[in-house]
């Protein structure tokens, strides 16, 4: 699942992916499907969990808004905290009560085109939100956006096969300079630490929530050679595998 997290009012932590963030009022809190998000204190939280699938939304909202999930849930570039500007305040609860309402009405759960096309509305109004806030180039239609979002489906789907730029970019039949050209465009930074990223996010994953050894993480991410693993991980956390989980 797609998960989205409305914090109403309350205070309290919140992890996701380890991460530790403050958890402030009037605040939406985006967790793309395979992040682990963990609720660490809450203090008079009220708010709403949303929870959907891919297959739950309707075909047109790429083009509607460019790619949700490249704009809101994914594992590379999401800015997790996206707070409401007060002007937008009163159209979110609006919208946010309109859901709740179709939900938990007697034949809300088996109207789904109802909550579907307002499901719809909260990504499209969110996904303005976010790109206000996140530094972009062009619109979310653009041809660059169109290669960023396939790189990031691509990265998410091969990044324990193949961890050389030239890969990604022959799958899109661009070069590799084009390929960093224009995740620098989108995101800042070049393709290669992006794909170190989700690597070491995956790794950190495996090395907190499951009992596997270095040996056979390294494996699960594409390094016959667990030395060139345990090289990166140091390089990009300043410790070790070993002493990652131990800690």
């Amino acid at each position: 699942f797609q998960e989205i997290l409305w914090v109403r009012s309350g205070r309290g932590k919140h992890a996701i992916d380890g991460s530790e963030l403050t958890i402030q009022p009037r605040t939406f809190y985006l967790i793309a499907k395979g992040q682990v998000h963990q609720l660490i204190t809450g203090i008079n939280l009220d708010g709403l969990v949303i929870r959907f699938t891919d297959a739950f939304l309707p075909n047109f909202l790429s083009q509607e808004m460019g790619h949700y999930q490249t704009v809101l849930f994914n594992n590379v570039t999401i800015n997790h905290t996206l707070p409401v500007p007060p002007d937008a305040l009163e159209n979110f609860e609006s919208l946010l009560q309109l859901l709740r309402a179709e939900f938990t009405s007697p034949d809300g759960r088996s109207n789904q085109e109802v909550l579907r096309h307002l499901l719809t509305v909260l990504l499209v109004k969110l996904g303005k939100v976010q790109k206000e806030m996140v530094r972009g180039a062009g619109t979310a239609v653009s041809p660059e956006a169109q290669l960023f979002h396939q790189f990031t489906l691509l990265l998410e789907a091969q990044y324990s096969q193949t961890h050389a730029v030239a890969d990604y970019a022959q799958a899109l039949n661009i070069t590799p300079r084009q390929l960093s050209d224009i995740t620098r465009q989108f995101v800042g930074r070049t393709a290669k630490p992006l794909i170190e990223d989700r690597l070491i996010l995956e790794a950190r994953r495996l090395l907190t929530f499951t009992n596997l050894s270095v040996k056979e993480i390294a494996g699960r991410l594409g390094y016959k050679d667990p030395s060139h693993f345990s090289k990166l991980f140091k390089k990009k956390t300043q410790t070790t595998p070993q002493d990652y989980k131990a800690n």
